[in-house]
């Protein structure tokens, strides 16, 4: 599956939000930093398994304020 240019924007915004660097993002996805990386880059056109779409649009719906007590 390919993650369009607003969820990528949307990864960012949320990861600036919460302050956290990529590889603490990568961990909660269960992502490598790498992979990781790749999907949030804007350079590279990145194609993911439906398991990671999913965990990536769940945790964009999750409320920041449940994240933080995690």
């Amino acid at each position: 599956m390919r993650l369009t240019p607003e969820i990528k924007t949307a990864l960012r915004k949320k990861r600036a939000e919460l302050d956290l660097p990529k590889h603490i993002i990568a961990e909660k996805l269960g992502l490598t930093p790498l992979t990781y990386g790749r999907i949030e880059s804007d350079k590279q056109k990145f194609n993911v398994q439906p398991t990671t779409y999913k965990k990536i649009t769940q945790w964009l719906a999750t409320d920041t304020s449940e994240i933080n007590n995690k």
